[in-house]
């Protein structure tokens, strides 16, 4: 029989613990509280144009005039079944190369597709990870040639995509369609060629025009709160991410422990993070897959006086660690130097960031334990917002 009578006498002896604020007490059950507005989410579809095709390139299309207010927007598009060989494991992360997004001629921003889902994908659980491919992304436990369909998420503003968030309840809020006949919302995609999807390089899929569709997660509510959330001219406003490629593209380190610096005149915006983004050396770029490769070395300096040195790969690593990544098996973290704390659950809360700004030239010197392909990537915070014109525009914090 177990008596903690002597635990509970101690407890009057933790005086210098127990004069803490309180924070809410175990033995009362949560209150019963309640969302602001009630709504339900339906699905409309619309086909694509059949000019949409692998390899096609800036491929434009225009949010219509008559949704209100959705949540989401995707591009279904129904793979064929292959002749031989089989699918890479997540064909649909490889499909879309680019998407802009332009507002009167202008355009908003621009994301690499595959960075963005890259590190989406890196914040899921193992199990979170595989429900998730096998719903959007065209995944199997054993990879087949079958054909299948894929849903990709286009990279909007409100995107849960655009941020590290993984499964919760929190939302991450609407895009309003009402913007004026002027400025509607223009999306340009540029599709990579079939090959990159596949297995084998010398094995495409065949063509998908007529066989892609526009899928909107539509927001429906009352009356007076669909005009209330469809129309946000002058009020809307979010602060998302914006990855900025700091290379020209993939950069060749040919040579193992070879020391490497990339330089960067007039920085600008605020940097919370930056990606060393590295893939074993490949003949093409269509069999770069998210088997990324960790520096062992990994340092930023500013006007030449050191910001920042992980001078062994315990650092690199602990880089990671400390800032809370800890990513699946088939997503494994690039190498990162973090100026905000807690970088990998930092998404809608400030918590820090580097000024670049205020200096002239930025350093990076890293070192890698074998022959690769990498590019540098920065993480900047932006403020997207619709003007009161119905213009959209994103600005650098």
């Amino acid at each position: 029989m177990e008596n903690p009578a002597n635990i509970i006498r101690s407890w009057n002896r933790q005086t210098n613990f127990s004069m803490a604020p309180i924070a809410y007490n175990k033995l009362v059950p949560p209150s019963f509280s309640r969302i602001a507005t009630n709504y339900v989410q339906t699905w409309r579809e619309e086909q694509c144009r059949a000019t949409l095709d692998f390899g096609s390139s800036n491929h434009s299309y225009y949010i219509p005039q008559g949704l209100q207010v959705i949540s989401a927007l995707y591009l279904q598009i129904d793979l064929p079944a292959l002749g031989s060989s089989s699918y890479k494991k997540y064909p649909g992360l490889y499909a879309i190369r680019t998407i802009r997004l332009l507002s009167g001629s202008k355009e908003i921003y621009s994301a690499d597709y595959k960075d963005f889902f890259h590190d989406h994908l890196e914040s899921l659980t193992n199990e979170c990870l595989k429900v998730f491919a096998k719903t959007y992304l065209g995944h199997q436990d054993t990879m087949d040639a079958t054909a299948r369909t894929v849903m990709l998420p286009i990279l909007l503003p409100n995107s849960a995509y655009l941020d590290r968030n993984g499964k919760g309840t929190r939302g991450h809020g609407i895009w309003p369609c009402q913007l004026g006949n002027t400025n509607r919302l223009e999306i340009q995609i540029t599709l990579n060629n079939g090959n990159y999807l596949t297995a084998d390089t010398s094995v495409a899929p065949g063509s998908i025009s007529g066989a892609c569709k526009w899928l909107y997660h539509e927001v429906n509510m009352t009356s007076a709160n669909t005009r209330q959330y469809a129309q946000q001219l002058g009020t809307y406003s979010i602060i998302n991410r914006r990855f900025t490629e700091l290379t020209n593209g993939w950069q060749d380190y040919p040579v193992a422990d070879a020391k490497a610096t990339w330089n960067i005149n007039q920085p600008q915006g605020v940097v919370t993070e930056v990606m060393l983004i590295a893939v074993p050396t490949a003949a093409t770029e269509d069999r770069y897959e998210c088997n990324y490769v960790k520096p062992y070395k990994f340092k930023i300096s500013a006007d030449t006086i050191v910001q920042k040195d992980l001078d062994s790969k315990t650092k690199v690593d602990a880089e990671l660690w400390s800032n809370g990544f800890c990513p699946p098996d088939d997503f494994p973290s690039p190498g990162r130097l973090c100026f905000a704390s807690h970088t990998a659950e930092s998404a809608h809360l400030y918590s820090g960031g580097y000024n670049q700004q205020l200096v002239s030239t930025i350093s990076y010197e890293f070192y890698f334990a074998e022959a690769v392909k990498y590019k540098l990537v920065a993480v900047q915070l932006q403020r997207v917002s619709i003007q009161a014109d119905g213009k959209v525009v994103a600005n650098l914090e």
